[in-house]
């Protein structure tokens, strides 16, 4: 669900003195992966990945088949192309595209591609018809090439090619283009804008061709992002990857990166630029409105966008980038056309590694009210693209395969597994918000607007018992059998609540007499909108802890040590080694522990002075150790300092580089020792 970056200290301290009763291991935060499309061992580093929605419904993408950080232009292969029928949950092989048999140029020089669908007949071409472009790194005399198919994929046929190559004759550079995307002006043209290294005086702009025939003749060249040095040498600034959309208000939407544009913003923060027309943009030299939260978080580098339309006035926008500065499982949201943004959830959490392309350039997909990602997640060994989906409401969006507590409006207790039985039949009911995976139901859309909601403990399934139509029937956990009584949908009603509808009897999920009780059982009843039958909906806390007086650092692990590094480190190093889930203190359940995410049941503890991550222990001094008292910032009241448990007037902080437990009583020791909570 949407939710602020900043948690207020009130909130976490409410929560923590809630979570009181543990008897079994928290649950460890989840990854959301979505379905598997394509990867092994011999493809081992795709990436790239492009799709769109057919006329049909079905979704199309392709994707590059390797990485090649060395050299861009010497290993790439030819484009596969898959289908779904379903909404992204399974996944077919349709094509395969070979640039060399097909079109004459060299396989293994083609890259960075390009996927639209007509949304019109343009010249001869009727909509529907699929364009896919590449970028050309050899020495021909074009830089990007454009094929088209007619029947969904299935097949392609050579159509043009476009972006003459730099000659070093004082006009332009010797250089290449990248990135060819496409979008149709308000004037019913297309027009393919990609970045290019090819003018003097720019490293990089952002450039855009027009073609008034389909696509077979190309001209109208223009910059439309970039700054020109050229009289004192050439401008450093690298805009890049543009992606672009078409607005509710019929305005064009464009964004992209910015390589050594501005020091004060994370390199390649991404901004964004509208246009009435698709063709004109503005000032080239500006850099347009970065993408970023109130509480400076960022979207960077390779940019995916959709829109979603919501049914309110503007829809819903969405941003990601391939190293943004939330928390892998979120992604950057704006319902007032960019004017204002936000953190929300995202379909896939990704694996930020850039050095083996992981989450490098995905996808976003708008289709319905569903918002669809395709990227790519490092599991270890090689990169699997993959698609996850997510429902968008009014409120916010419901991530198929992420896991959520229910929390009663009336009540403020959790929907439970009471006891934590893994037997079928056993009544479920509602609890004090404990942590555990009794309280954690994950959600897998099933279509038409219908979930299964499965216990993360008992591995079994919501259910109305015997699928009867009877107000007042309890409501169970039970083996999936794939039936009516097992589907739910899931409703925004307004202020972040949402009602539960059971597919076989249309009532809704409550507790049994409006009860406030913690173990009241849950039933189903006619819904007469009361708050008992009202239910918020929401993932994990998992957070970032952000240093005061050093910019952009955050505490991470790395070898076990803890620390604090750059958010630039994270281009090369796991960006999860600094996410860390919130749990009920270990040693008191009105403290808290911080559990690493990548290392679950790893959590944060000193030790002779030191903090580390260790693996959990029952002994009564880890405990201890990993256990820490939530006080207002030491040097600014408005953060949070992390008091020892066991060692009153001791803080963890942060000091050449690494994290240590001491005590405080320098300005500069207040400061070591003060910290944001990002999520």
């Amino acid at each position: 669900m949407l939710k602020k970056g900043k948690i207020l200290l009130s909130v976490i301290l409410t929560l923590v003195m809630a979570l009181g009763i543990a008897s079994t291991t928290p649950v460890q935060a989840a990854d959301v992966t979505g379905s598997f499309i394509y990867g092994n061992t011999t493809d081992n580093r795709c990436f790239y990945e492009r799709a769109v929605v057919l006329p049909n419904g079905d979704i199309l993408c392709t994707f590059m088949r390797s990485f090649p950080p060395a050299n861009w232009s010497t290993n790439a292969k030819s484009f596969y192309f898959y289908k779904s029928s379903d909404g992204g949950k399974t996944w077919s092989f349709v094509s395969e595209l070979n640039s060399s048999t097909n079109g004459g140029f060299p396989v293994e020089k083609q890259g960075m591609p390009g996927l639209f669908v007509l949304p019109q007949q343009l010249g001869q071409f009727p909509a529907g018809t699929i364009l896919f472009a590449t970028t050309d790194w050899s020495t021909g005399p074009y830089c990007i090439h454009i094929w088209r198919s007619t029947n969904n994929g299935a097949t392609w046929q050579y159509h043009s090619s476009l972006a003459a190559r730099g000659t070093n004759d004082g006009i332009t550079k010797g250089n290449n283009v990248w990135e060819p995307e496409f979008a149709v002006s308000s004037d019913g043209r297309l027009v393919c804008y990609y970045s290019d290294e090819r003018q003097i005086g720019y490293d990089q702009c952002i450039v855009r061709e027009i073609s008034d025939d389909g696509g077979l003749t190309w001209g109208n060249f223009a910059i439309i992002v970039g700054k020109n040095d050229a009289p004192t040498g050439v401008s450093g600034w690298r805009p890049g990857m543009p992606r672009v959309l078409r607005l509710k208000n019929g305005n064009y939407f464009m964004a992209f990166e910015n390589i050594n544009c501005d020091p004060s913003y994370p390199q390649g923060v991404i901004s964004f630029k509208i246009s009435t027309d698709g063709i004109n943009w503005g000032n080239a030299t500006s850099m347009g409105t970065v993408v970023k939260t109130s509480d400076n978080q960022y979207a960077v580098q390779c940019p995916e966008i959709a829109l979603v339309d919501d049914g309110s006035t503007y829809g819903r926008l969405f941003v990601r980038g391939m190293n943004d500065t939330c928390i892998t499982n979120k992604c950057l949201t704006s319902t007032d056309n960019g004017a204002t943004w936000t953190t929300i959830d995202a379909p896939l959490t990704v694996f930020r590694r850039e050095s083996v392309g992981s989450s490098w350039s995905g996808t976003f997909l708008a289709k319905g009210n569903t918002l669809i990602e395709i990227n790519n997640f490092f599991n270890g060994s090689f990169n699997e693209v993959r698609c996850g989906t997510g429902i968008v409401d009014s409120h916010g969006i419901i991530i198929s395969g992420a896991q959520y507590k229910l929390t009663n409006q009336n009540s403020g207790l959790c929907l439970d597994d009471l006891g934590g039985s893994t037997t079928a039949g056993t009544q479920i009911g509602q609890w004090h918000d404990n942590g555990l995976d009794t309280q954690r139901w994950k959600a897998d859309y099933m279509g038409n607007g219908y979930y299964k909601l499965t216990c993360m403990f008992s591995n079994l399934l919501l259910d109305n018992y015997n699928g009867l139509s009877t107000p007042g029937n309890k409501i169970i956990q039970w083996h999936d059998n794939g039936m009516d009584p097992q589907r739910w949908t899931i409703t925004h009603t307004g202020n972040g609540y949402y009602k539960l509808v059971n597919k076989a009897s249309g009532l809704v999920l409550d507790v049994s007499g409006g009860s406030t009780a913690p173990a009241a059982y849950v039933v189903q009843n006619i819904d007469n909108g009361s708050a008992s039958q009202r239910w918020k909906v929401e993932q994990d806390n998992i957070v970032r802890l952000e240093s005061k007086n050093i910019t952009n650092t955050f505490v991470r692990h790395s070898n076990y040590r803890v620390q604090i590094s750059h958010r630039d480190d994270f281009r090369t190093t796991p960006f999860q080694d600094s996410e860390w889930k919130i749990v009920p203190g270990l040693a008191d359940s009105s403290c808290v522990s911080f559990e690493s995410v990548n290392r679950p049941g790893y959590f944060l503890r000193h030790r002779d002075g030191q903090v580390w991550i260790d693996p959990k222990s029952d002994t009564a001094l880890f405990k201890a150790d990993a256990t820490w008292r939530i006080k207002p910032g030491l040097a600014d009241s408005s953060m949070y300092s992390f008091e020892a448990y066991n060692f009153p007037g001791q803080y963890m902080r942060h000091r050449d580089g690494l994290m240590w437990m001491t005590t405080i009583s320098t300005d500069l020791d207040k400061n070591d020792a003060t910290f944001k909570i990002l999520k």
